[in-house]
């Protein structure tokens, strides 16, 4: 978790929130599908074991430094598996509901496979529950867990942005080191990090150059838009042209943990180091780059 020195806010079942210590750059990495605290109406069918093969563990350990450097710390606290922020609220299954949604809905291709706004399968095939979701259920989801989040980052990207003229959004993920069945890329060893900007709509060049620059720099391999473009969280806050610069970071599972094991391995230390350093950069970078 975050280090104890910075002050810590919580919102019950919906986020952590960690500050710097100090004068705050206009910087926010936030972990959306790290969470793992099940809300009590969360009553999966599915094996638990199974359940939490689709949480991204321990990626908000890997960034717990960068409070230290200056940045704003945004985390998650509910699972992914009940309700995925990087997913648009309208990305659900029909067929998946029990009543009418009273709007359209645009189920994508991740909905199609099982796992959009409300996963329906875990484990990659394990099927989540036994029938239909109550449409009540759902948007107790949204309004509990999924906007309360996204207004928290929208509000703290705003209020930098509006403060400073700037502000850098890191939204921060992991990824099988070799992609699954049924990924686009089906059995490719992936990269260490992959940076997403859904080609260049979401982050600045300058900003998602600096972030390979510094990754590249430790000895990593770092790819741009080649496993994951970006997902909701770039796509509902960036803004690059009126200040706000997103962009998804993927990280190699390999680098800090054991897969199979689903354990911590002796990496995570050291990329947490590398990160926080990140971090740093990407504060002097924004200061450099503020107006206030």
């Amino acid at each position: 978790m975050a280090d104890s020195a910075t002050p810590m806010h919580v919102r019950p079942g919906v986020f952590l929130r960690r500050d710097p210590a100090g004068a705050a750059a206009p910087v926010v990495f936030d972990i959306p599908r790290s969470g793992a605290e099940y809300p009590r109406s969360f009553r999966p069918s599915a094996p638990f074991a199974d359940v939490q093969r689709s949480i991204s563990m321990y990626v908000e350990e890997a960034y717990a430094g960068v409070s230290e450097a200056g940045a704003t710390w945004l985390y998650a606290s509910f699972p992914n598996v009940f309700i995925d922020p990087n997913r648009n609220e309208l990305d659900i299954d029909p067929d998946a509901l029990d009543g009418e949604w009273p709007e359209a809905l645009r189920p994508g291709d991740k909905t199609r496979m099982g796992i959009g706004l409300i996963p329906m399968v875990c484990a990659g095939t394990t099927r989540l529950y036994p029938d239909r979701l109550p449409v009540a259920e759902v948007r107790a989801r949204l309004d509990d867990c999924y906007w309360p989040y996204h207004h928290e980052l929208g509000r703290l990207l705003a209020g930098f942005r509006d403060s400073h003229g700037i502000a850098l959004h890191m939204s921060c993920h992991s990824m099988p080191a070799i992609a699954a069945a049924g990924q686009a890329d089906a059995g490719q060893r992936r990269s260490d990090f992959d940076l997403g900007d859904r080609h260049g709509t979401t982050c600045g060049p300058a900003v998602r150059d600096l972030v390979g620059s510094v990754l590249g720099g430790f000895g990593y391999n770092v790819t741009n838009n080649k496993h994951f473009v970006g997902a909701e969280c770039v796509r509902k806050h960036g803004d690059p042209a009126n200040g706000i610069h997103s962009l998804q970071i993927e990280m190699n599972r390999g680098l800090y943990m054991d897969e199979a094991a689903r354990t911590r391995s002796e990496g995570l230390a050291r990329v947490r180091g590398h990160l926080a350093e990140l971090a740093r950069q990407l504060a002097a970078f924004a200061r450099a780059a503020s107006r206030g």
